[in-house]
């Protein structure tokens, strides 16, 4: 029995790699690119925004939605809260409490796998968060035109 298993997973194994494979073909090069890890010019992209104060923290520009997000502290529960505003590095929301600098959080943007986050800063319950990994701008784009369709609906 346990032969038959092993050879039924390796041969489960193989079909899903040749699926993948045929998949892989049908997405633009940016996005597998950023399937396989590799790194991206534009993602890596510095653009500098100036802020009060001329501190220039900014890598990424931001994108003003009206949209709706999910976060969630680790150890907690999840809550759709308001986004202000978005970029391939972080958002700005508006959360149901009060955050500190350095927690650690999930965001799920729309239609997209949970993404590792740290809050930046918090003003009462406005908080800014960054993501661990920057979002590829083929996939940043295609989250900006979900959100316009949510806000939109």
């Amino acid at each position: 029995m346990y032969v038959s298993h092993l050879s039924e997973h390796r041969r489960l194994q193989r079909i899903n790699d040749r699926a993948r494979e045929g998949n892989r073909a049908l997405l633009p090069e940016t996005v597998q690119a950023y399937l396989a890890g590799e790194p991206s010019e534009q993602a890596l992209a510095v653009e500098p925004v100036e802020i009060e104060g001329g501190d220039e923290r900014r890598r990424f520009s931001r994108v003003s939605s009206a949209g709706e997000v999910i976060v969630r502290r680790l150890g907690g529960f999840n809550f759709q809260v308001a986004l202000h505003d978005v970029s391939a590095g972080g958002c700005r929301v508006e959360m149901i409490e009060a955050s500190e600098a350095g927690d650690s959080v999930i965001t799920r943007l729309p239609q997209l796998e949970p993404l590792g986050s740290t809050v930046c800063w918090a003003d009462g319950t406005t908080t800014g968060i960054k993501f661990s990994n920057a979002i590829h701008p083929a996939v940043f784009d295609l989250v900006v035109s979900r959100l316009e369709d949510q806000a939109a609906a």
